[in-house]
């Protein structure tokens, strides 16, 4: 993580940012996106919004008694959670230049897909300004499960089946930005084509929508 990202203003004077710390930036702003969606969003009045019909109040608090203490975990797995998560997607990336025996450094495309990573921040940060400006007593579990520029505001749920209204909910404009931030950077690298650039990247993005449908159904039949 020894790699600098240079930005140039009028004066061509260089700001240099080494990967770790545009790392530890990603990470810090993850951590207040939290921290804002569970003090700001998910009240205790949403709680009961969301489940005054299934249980009784005492059983609401302590449902969301647990969730505040497991939170402290949640916070303290984040920096790990962001790196796997990053590290798994370059390593995606990474595979079809190994097989093509293509010589292109795993820092560079963690760097590469670190970058990319701001584009989901973003959409968190829309998310949450969405739900922020809602009534509280209004908030349903679809609200809460709304993607932002996506092509399923425009659709009606009840028309598809969860699996396919999930699938078409990653069809939205920050996915479509972070492929493009994710190409640019591949293409810079001039390891490959434009074009092979692109279809590894669609690769990847559909490998990775598999892998999270397979667990998703996975979990789905043995819950």
């Amino acid at each position: 993580m020894n790699n600098t990202f240079a930005f140039e203003n009028n004066k061509q004077k260089e700001v240099n940012i080494k990967t770790w710390q545009l790392f530890l930036i990603i990470t810090v702003l993850s951590l207040l996106v939290s921290f804002a969606f569970q003090k700001f969003i998910m009240t205790r009045e949403v709680y009961y919004t969301l489940y005054g019909g299934q249980m009784e109040k005492y059983r609401i608090d302590d449902f969301i008694s647990l969730i505040r203490k497991l939170q402290i975990w949640g916070y303290i797995a984040t920096p790990l959670i962001i790196w796997l998560r990053i590290a798994f997607v370059s390593f995606l990336i990474q595979l079809p230049f190994m097989l093509k025996y293509i010589e292109l450094p795993f820092k560079d495309i963690f760097r590469i897909v670190a970058i990319a990573y701001s584009v989901f921040l973003a959409a968190d940060v829309t998310r949450f300004f969405y739900l922020y400006f809602q009534q509280s007593g209004n908030i349903s579990f679809d609200m809460l499960s709304f993607i932002p520029l996506s092509i399923t505001n425009f659709l009606d749920k009840s028309n598809y089946s969860d699996l396919s209204f999930a699938f078409l909910s990653k069809i939205n404009l920050f996915e479509l930005l972070w492929g493009v931030v994710v190409y640019i950077g591949l293409v810079k690298t001039k390891k490959k084509e434009n074009i092979d650039c692109a279809l590894i990247i669609f690769g990847v993005w559909l490998g990775i929508l598999a892998l999270s449908f397979g667990l998703s159904f996975f979990i789905g039949v043995i819950s």
